[in-house]
Formats: structure tokens, sequence, C-alpha cells
């Protein structure tokens, strides 16, 4: 069996439950020094971290006093991290013996791969989205179906069925993989970016300098998907629109970026119009109809509000208010 090198781990926490716990254990058990596991917490109200302080003592914890996003967080445990391979996890996903010596296998066989993304299963053991294409401002103005049955390659996000490592355009973060040597060449994650979209710029960043970002569909990670955006569904999909702008205009410059948010209200529009009718045809009896209409009625006042800083996920650091 390939010998499994140096890993440290980088874990953003927020509110994460006994899932923390999990996460860390999963990463101990499968032989992570628990003096290389760095829990960055972005001012967790529950008694995560204390549960964690008693089961992983050696653990380095770093406590933030409020949530200053993911980007910011990890960023604050690569500076700490001493592993050749750092992996940024989830604090809602867990490893499986399997899982470090494919890594370890993925970049001994490519000397070029600098970000490593896993196959993410769910807890029954189904396909979740590994692998996603680079956002283009055109992608918005048509349904995902759409682009994906035109483009099934390009688009491909499960590759249930890939056994081969490839390079692909971006690895979905939810545990993901840096080579630490590459670090000073690519550059830490761009902290403009509170939630979503992070680990997207990431990977483009890394093919722009002549980097490679593969999928290593050997290494599985059981994700409890969606953990964050569970909790605030609907301001979960306001940090999402307000990230895609932003990555728009990084990527594509402000044009791109503004039709994009010329065209966002109006999809928010037709889709708060499409559920509203929906409500009234079942009389107001579906909870679900009238939590879905709730959601884009929402998202439509934001727009209509000029996007508000103050809305979106909570407990912000106040630094991360934006122009």
């Amino acid at each position: 069996m390939t010998a499994v090198p140096a890993f440290s781990v980088v874990i953003a926490n927020y509110n994460g439950g006994t899932a923390l716990d999990e996460a860390l254990t999963s990463c101990v058990t499968q032989g992570v020094d628990e003096g290389h596991c760095i829990i960055v917490d972005n001012g967790s109200r529950d008694a995560s971290l204390e549960r964690v302080a008693q089961t992983h003592p050696r653990t380095e914890i770093i406590r933030n006093g409020c949530n200053g996003g993911f980007a910011r967080a990890v960023n604050q445990g690569l500076r700490r991290a001493a592993g050749d391979y750092v992996l940024i996890l989830n604090n809602d996903a867990r490893l499986l013996p399997e899982t470090l010596p494919a890594f370890a296998a993925c970049f001994a066989a490519h000397p070029a791969l600098v970000l490593a993304g896993a196959r993410l299963l769910s807890p029954d053991g189904s396909p979740q989205n590994c692998v996603a294409a680079l956002p283009r401002w055109w992608h918005e103005f048509f349904p995902h179906s759409l682009l994906k049955g035109l483009w099934p390659q390009r688009f491909a996000g499960k590759m249930a069925h890939v056994t081969q490592a490839q390079p692909v355009p971006s690895v979905i973060g939810a545990a993901l993989v840096l080579r630490r040597g590459a670090l000073p060449k690519l550059g830490f994650l761009d902290e403009d970016f509170f939630f979503y979209l992070e680990e997207t710029e990431w990977c483009r960043r890394a093919w722009e300098r002549g980097l490679e970002v593969w999928f290593c569909p050997a290494a599985p990670v059981i994700h409890q998907l969606g953990q964050t955006a569970n909790r605030f569904r609907v301001a979960a999909r306001i940090e999402f629109q307000r990230s895609k702008l932003l990555y728009l205009r990084k990527t594509e410059g402000p044009l791109a970026a503004g039709i994009v948010a010329l065209w966002l209200p109006v999809k928010a529009a037709v889709d708060t119009l499409s559920n509203g009718l929906a409500v009234l045809a079942s009389l107001g009896l579906s909870a679900r109809l009238r939590r879905r209409f709730r959601g884009y009625a929402t998202i439509l006042l934001w727009h209509l509000l000029l996007r508000p800083q103050s809305w979106g996920l909570p407990d912000k650091c106040p630094q991360r208010a934006r122009p």
C-alpha cells in the first residue's frame, strides 16, 4: 500500500454540533496526527468546540469571535498547517479508510496536481456532485438540465461512473486536498468570498497559473450535504447569488456581472409569481408551496432593495461589509 505522507487537516466550523467531533474523529482514526488537525471556529454558539476539546485535546483550535466566512477561516488554518498536504474538510464530512491513501497515490502520480477533490457520498452511499464547470455569465440564462444535456462532459457533477483520476475544471470544496508546497504560486483563498464559490475561484486560478486540479474517485468522503444551507435556506441562497455576482465580476468583468445582476431579479420575479399562483391553486394548503413562495419573494425583495449586505448568513464580522 502507498505510504500516507504527512497530512494536516483544516476544518472551518460554525455551530457544527456533534458532526464536528465525528469529522475530526474520522481524521484521527485514519492516521492524521491529532496535533496536525486545526479547527477554525467562526463564532459558534453551540457546544461543538467544548466537545472536541474533551475528545481530542491536542487539536489546535483557533477561535474567531464572529463569522468571517469560509475562505478567511481556511486561510487561517493554512497558515498554521505543517503537513505536506492539507485536507480542507467540511465539519459535516467523514473520511473512510481508503481516503488518505488514495489522495496520496493521486498526488504521487501527478506532480503538477495541486488541488484534488474527493468522491463525495451521502450517508446512504448515493453520489453527490464532486466537480463543477467554471461558471460563465451566459449560463444564467439556461436551465442547468439543458446545459448538461447539451454538454454532458462539461457539466458532469456526480461522476458516478468515473473510476480513474482525471483533470477537471473545479472540484467541490467539502473535501479538498492542497499540495502545500504550491501555495506560494497558487495563493490563498480569496477572502472577498464569504461563503460559496471560493473554491471554484481557487481552482480557476490554479489552471490560469499552470497548475492542475484533479478529481480522485478512489478517495471517498461521506458528506452530510448542506448542513449550513439547510439551517438557513433562504439566507444561504442569497449568499450564493451574492458570491455568484462577485465571481463573475472578478473573472469576466463588470459588464458580464452587470448583465447577470439585471437578470437575477427578473428570474426571481418569475419564480415568485409562478409559485404564488401555485399557492393560490392549492388554496394555500401546501406548506411546501407556501415555503417556496416566501423564499422566492424574499430573494426578489433582496434584489429590489439593491442587495443589502446585512441580508444573508448570520453572525458576520463587521469588516465583511462590501461596497
